[in-house]
């Protein structure tokens, strides 16, 4: 197995990008990304544009003109833009900036023994492993951040409850950049939370938090 210094995160396994299918607007506003397995499934539920966008496949948009004034250019625009266009008539997202809300999903489905897909799993173990910091292994409190406490020691466990080898490269590198920074007692109070949640963090640590604050 590669070292951390030398791993590559593009070996991780992925799912087939053409097999995601975004569904919206059907339960009160929420995105659920649905994986389809087969290929009745696929030929069933065609990718929209949509899909492939957010994807990052070819959206085989149509060539639009070369633009010759900022109106030609806004309109050119505008043309790709409402491809875009969830069927529901909004358009959607990404939300993939802070790396602290992954960890109380993964935690929270794991002591409810809520089923992970394993689809879920294998592009969330890609996806850390493609936002740990290049430098030390660690995660920080969001995608641009230095590693912190907070993100390495929430992001470490998600890894370990998906399944991840404690000597696999992300997990290893990641580990040695929580004990550089003091280790997962000095997690701040939601981190802590989670961990007490797991039973790796007494409760008596947790810091009081009055209600009012929150």
């Amino acid at each position: 197995m590669s070292s951390g210094q030398d791993f590559d995160p593009a070996s991780m396994p992925r799912t087939d990008p053409s097999r995601w299918r975004l569904r919206s607007g059907e339960e009160g506003g929420r995105h659920v990304w649905v994986y389809l397995k087969t290929e009745e499934e696929a030929a069933r539920w065609p990718q929209s544009v949509e899909d492939r966008y957010w994807m990052g496949l070819s959206t085989d948009a149509p060539e639009l003109p070369k633009a010759t004034s900022p109106l030609q250019a806004a309109r050119n625009g505008w043309s790709f833009y409402k491809m875009l266009q969830s069927s529901d008539g909004h358009w959607a997202g990404e939300y993939g900036g802070p790396m602290f809300l992954l960890p109380g999903l993964i935690i929270a489905m794991y002591v409810t023994k809520t089923p992970i897909p394993d689809e879920w799993r294998i592009e969330i173990l890609r996806y850390l492993a493609n936002r740990a910091n290049k430098q030390d292994g660690g995660w920080g409190i969001h995608i641009e951040g230095v590693s912190t406490v907070f993100g390495t020691a929430l992001n470490y466990v998600v890894c370990r409850i998906l399944g991840m080898d404690p000597e696999h490269p992300v997990a290893a590198k990641a580990r040695a950049c929580l004990h550089k920074l003091g280790g997962a007692t000095g997690i701040p109070s939601w981190g802590k939370t989670w961990l007490a949640l797991l039973n790796c963090y007494d409760w008596e640590g947790l810091n009081p938090v009055p209600p009012e604050l929150w």
